[in-house]
């Protein structure tokens, strides 16, 4: 599957699980920051540093959403490949 793909497959799956991705620059943050999952006011975001490529996007979501209970959501068989990789703790090809 294209990449570009993989990662629309991603975010549909994030927003389906009530996981708002934000897309900031995080470099420039006063605080040491980096991307990850996060709760505020009973939310989820997704901070996604703007920078990071396509690639490293779709290992870091792929990560998060791994450990997700994705009971009742479908999820397109090659996808469900990357994700079972990034629970077993295996590299993404």
């Amino acid at each position: 599957m294209e990449p570009e793909k993989t990662y629309e497959y991603l975010e549909d799956m994030a927003e389906k699980l009530g996981i708002s991705i934000r897309y900031e620059n995080l470099a420039d943050s006063v605080f040491a920051a980096t991307s990850g999952l996060c709760k505020i006011k009973g939310r989820y975001f997704y901070l996604m540093d703007s920078s990071t490529h396509l690639t490293e996007r779709i290992r870091l979501l792929s990560q998060c959403l791994s450990k997700m209970d994705l009971e009742g959501i479908y999820v397109v068989p090659a996808l469900r490949q990357v994700l079972e990789r990034c629970r077993h703790g295996r590299e993404i090809k």
